[in-house]
């Protein structure tokens, strides 16, 4: 069959069809399902039920001083004696320092730039956890939105095994594009002008072979704990 005779076809089956597919499209529903834009005040219910889904957990506290606590939790459960982490300033837990402080937990130096950077990858793959702060969270598919730059190292999140997230519920949005907004309005319409790349984490690392078995933590965290002030 020519090609030609083919795309006639296909333009005489579109012509017959398009005024029942007008139709149909008139007839269909326009309101949106709650579970798509919940309410606002329940972004963070839909934002913690979509991550626990995809193996993430979710700590919900009510201030800055129970968000340390939780943090302390996470950080004895693992062992940890060294963390990577954003500038406490850019996670925005002014005791955090203080936690670490007291248990005698160091930030190790994220630079892994130039001719030391495989030194400095060495030093570094021995620490289980990363802390970092967010820019947004996505309330639809339980993901967070990472922007990089100085303070705020991508290895924080991408390096130890084990990540900590700190977001408040007002950074909570309802979709990718509503965080792409936001981030625009915060940074100027150039939201890469000091900045790589921003990095978009939707629960644990994960992959799977050809026979489908998923595995955890392959190419980034195995486990990621997010905790949600207020």
């Amino acid at each position: 069959m020519s090609r030609d005779h083919i795309l006639s076809s296909l333009r005489t089956s579109r012509a017959s069809s398009t005024q029942w597919l007008v139709g149909e499209a008139s007839r269909a529903p326009r309101d949106i399902p709650p579970h798509v834009l919940p309410p606002a005040e329940r972004l963070a219910d839909q934002f913690s039920a979509e991550l626990r889904s995809l193996s993430g957990t979710v700590y919900r506290v009510a201030d800055d001083a129970g968000a340390v606590a939780q943090i302390g939790v996470i950080l004895a459960e693992k062992g940890a004696s060294q963390v990577i982490a954003w500038d406490i300033g850019q996670i925005g837990l002014g005791e955090l320092a203080q936690l670490l402080a007291e248990r005698g937990i160091t930030i190790a130096r994220a630079d892994i730039r130039g001719d030391g950077r495989k030194a400095r990858l060495q030093v570094l793959e021995s620490t289980t956890v990363g802390i970092s702060g967010v820019e947004a969270g996505i309330a639809e598919s339980g993901s967070l939105l990472l922007r990089h730059g100085r303070g705020r190292p991508r290895t924080a999140s991408l390096l130890a095994p084990y990540h900590i997230a700190v977001i408040r519920s007002g950074q909570l949005v309802r979709g990718l594009g509503e965080a792409l907004a936001q981030a625009r309005a915060r940074h100027g319409s150039d939201i890469f002008s000091d900045t790589s790349n921003l990095t978009l984490i939707t629960g644990p690392s994960r992959t799977a072979d050809i026979e489908m078995t998923l595995s955890l933590g392959i190419h980034g965290p195995q486990e990621i704990h997010v905790v949600l002030i207020g």
